[in-house]
């Protein structure tokens, strides 16, 4: 119980440090610049990623604008919380699975996506899927940042927050978790790589 003690409102509780102005490379986003939390075996950083180029420096396209080109994607591209910039500050950016499975990194130097298992590992390090919502929601402060459709729509903001994992389940979907913000659990998904979702990395350290 003193994990789960110890990440209480923590790990989930917003979306990027609200006093920290957000990294745009993750070459220059370190590791031990963001809070981080250990959870069955690995470090588990606490603010949703905000970066807009990839480890080697080269820029991810901002998709935020157009919705009927999102919609055709089939590389990587970010876009701004509920199509709102102001929001990147607390919510962090949403990305599609391309870009999280882009080969040049989307994560700081020194840390990656986690697995659909590792996924897994966490929810049941915090009691399974019925409970680990609960824990992972912050007590105060909760900035879920919803999602963004495979059509270029928004939704869910404030109310649900979604991250991908690394393991895609087939030729356009990818594994990733949601919480809502009514219920305890923390739920499976199987996304369209199409849609945008928060993201957190993972190290060991």
């Amino acid at each position: 119980m003193r994990i789960i003690a110890r990440i209480l409102g923590l790990v989930l509780g917003s979306g990027v440090a609200a006093t920290a102005q957000p990294a745009d490379h993750p070459a220059t986003a370190q590791p031990a610049d963001h809070p981080a939390v250990q959870i069955a075996g690995l470090w588990w950083m606490q603010e949703n990623l905000s970066v807009t180029r990839y480890q080697n420096g080269d820029s991810i396209p901002d998709g935020t604008a157009d919705h009927a080109a999102w919609a055709q994607l089939s590389t990587g591209a970010w876009a701004y919380p509920d199509s709102q910039a102001a929001l990147r500050r607390s919510f962090g950016l949403l990305y599609n699975w391309y870009a999280v499975n882009d080969p040049r990194g989307l994560c700081p130097t020194g840390c990656r996506l986690p697995t659909h298992d590792e996924w897994t590992a966490l929810t049941q390090a915090l009691g399974g899927e019925t409970k680990a919502g609960a824990v992972l929601k912050a007590r105060q402060g909760w900035l879920p940042a919803g999602f963004r459709g495979s059509d270029g729509t928004y939704g869910g903001l404030g109310a649900y927050a979604y991250w991908w994992s690394s393991t895609g389940s087939g030729i356009n979907g990818a594994w990733g978790r949601f919480v809502d913000g009514t219920q305890s659990g923390i739920f499976m998904m199987d996304g369209y790589k199409r849609s945008a979702f928060s993201v957190r990395c993972v190290a060991k350290r």
